[in-house]
């Protein structure tokens, strides 16, 4: 619809301001979804947000990550043509057409100065500070196509399709994290680690739409065939400081303005982890090889609060005589958020603010991942993502959520200190199969969800890429003599590793 269409945008410009002003603003930033280091024993402080038991089994000291970069996104709803990342210049956003369920996801994040640091040989802590981003919007069935004379002719071709339904869900928030994690077993043929990571979060912007049972029936509109709205309910709400924007000027004031009417909230993340060792002759870090790593993590738990704009609405769409071309008249006009009220008392049989306070739960999951050793430096790596948010819509007051995309990857990856070559293969919960790439160079790793993303020139709204800088000591620590004459005893693992110490 166009009317609906415009609402969408003019919410969406806002929050995609206020994430660009957030990443480039602020100081110190988190991110995760780094596909192809997932399980690995080189993931350092960025293994923590896929599972905080992970930076114990670390064969380095420390290890610090002072920038991160992430971003994926799936949708079914529109396609990019003309570019790829390898050929960017012309691209073409167009709708895809045909008779389906339009979804889209998206997250995005940014992580500078994380660090790891071994405390002992059982046990690791992590912190650091992360911006994150997640966007989540679908609909009913709708039929869609390239070109739409009007409001009318959406409608013409979607009259099976009716009542519609919508919802769209976007927040950023700041996060500062700190992760503990030890062994709790340690045996020769098992070692058993758990990790915890808390977080304080601050809500930076926020802000969603639903628009439930939209009805029409058709009738004589001005002496020609059109449409009435017969119900509908539509309920749209955003964070307060987004109205803050208007006549900032410059990063500094914009930075300002956002962070005025902001809120605090704490979550967190579980995580475990069960290896199996194994002797591997002149394997870098020797001690701590692995012929089998499993690990479960329950992850994002919590929420982040925003306060409603004077603005946020529910309307409930019972007004008689409300017919398609009044619609798109009303809504035609529109040059702000700040117009939208008094256009929907125009169509709306009865109009509400909404005020207070609302939440938007982070994307809840439990992660399952096993990591198995090939032969040499070969591994590969299943990981299994099962959503929790759905547990938010049971009851009468349903909760406002995020939802994550991923759900099955296979990694086979080749990986050494200094290089690493990774080859992950995505299927996700849009029920699209990607073949993503990644390789690692010293410090730097770089990698794309979805290979197509370089050379098709149709693919780059499904995909995305990271990238990471993480430097880790020159030099593994050097055993001392009495520990190289015990290992010439054959001490068991367990023994060897416990007479380790950290090198910072």
């Amino acid at each position: 619809m166009p009317g609906s269409c415009e609402i969408v945008m003019i919410v969406r410009l806002r929050f995609f301001l206020l994430v660009l002003c957030s990443i480039i603003a602020l100081p110190s930033l988190r991110a995760q979804n780094y596909q192809a280091l997932h399980g690995s024993s080189y993931a350092g402080s960025l293994g923590v947000a896929n599972n905080p038991a992970s930076i114990v089994h670390v064969p380095f000291a420390w290890d610090i990550t002072p920038l991160a970069v992430q971003l994926k996104h799936s949708t079914n709803a529109f396609v990019v043509n003309g570019a790829s990342l390898l050929s960017p210049g012309g691209a073409e956003v167009l709708g895809i057409p045909g008779n389906r369920k339009r979804v889209l996801l998206a997250n995005q994040d940014i992580r500078l100065f994380n660090a790891r640091i071994r405390l002992s040989p059982q046990s690791a802590i992590a912190f650091g500070a992360s911006i994150r981003n997640y966007l989540s919007a679908n609909t009913s069935v709708v039929n869609w196509q390239e070109f739409f004379a009007d409001l009318r002719n959406f409608i013409d071709i979607n009259t099976n399709n009716f009542p519609l339904s919508a919802t769209a869900r976007a927040g950023a928030w700041a996060e500062l994290h700190g992760s503990y994690a030890r062994t709790l077993i340690n045996k020769d043929a098992m070692l058993l680690n758990a990790g915890i990571t808390l977080k304080v979060n601050k809500g930076l912007g926020g802000g969603y739409l639903t628009a439930d049972e939209l009805a029409v029936v058709p009738g004589t509109v001005n002496g020609d065939p059109g449409y009435y709205v017969t119900g509908g309910n539509l309920a749209y709400g955003y964070s307060s400081n987004l109205d803050d924007l208007d006549g900032a000027r410059g990063f500094s004031a914009i930075r300002k303005q956002l962070l005025k009417r902001t809120f605090a909230s704490v979550s967190a993340s579980l995580g475990a982890e069960l290896i199996i060792p194994a002797d591997i002759e002149g394997d870098e870090g020797n001690n701590y090889a692995y012929d089998l790593k499993l690990g479960v993590s329950l992850l994002d738990l919590g929420y982040n609060t925003y306060q409603y704009s004077n603005n946020s609405r529910l309307a409930i769409l019972n007004k008689a005589n409300i017919s398609d071309s009044l619609v798109q008249s009303t809504f035609e006009g529109l040059s702000g958020v700040d117009d939208l009220p008094d256009s929907l008392q125009v169509v709306a049989g009865s109009t509400s603010t909404i005020g207070g306070y609302f939440q938007l739960y982070q994307p809840m999951r439990i992660v399952i991942n096993a990591d198995k050793h090939v032969s040499g430096h070969f591994f590969i790596n299943g990981e299994l993502t099962i959503p929790l948010t759905a547990a938010l819509e049971i009851g009468e007051k349903k909760k406002l959520f995020f939802r994550e995309m991923n759900l099955l990857a296979i990694t086979p990856r080749y990986e050494t200190k200094t290089i690493g070559f990774y080859l992950p293969m995505l299927y996700n919960t849009n029920k699209q199969f990607w073949i993503g790439g990644a390789f690692k160079a010293g410090p730097l790793l770089l990698g794309v969800h979805n290979l197509g993303n370089l050379f098709s020139k149709n693919k780059l709204q499904n995909g995305g890429g990271y990238l990471a800088l993480t430097f880790r000591p020159g030099k593994k620590q050097q055993q001392t003599d009495k520990q190289q004459n015990l290992q010439s005893k054959k001490l068991s693992r367990r023994e060897r590793k416990n007479l380790d110490c950290p090198v910072l």
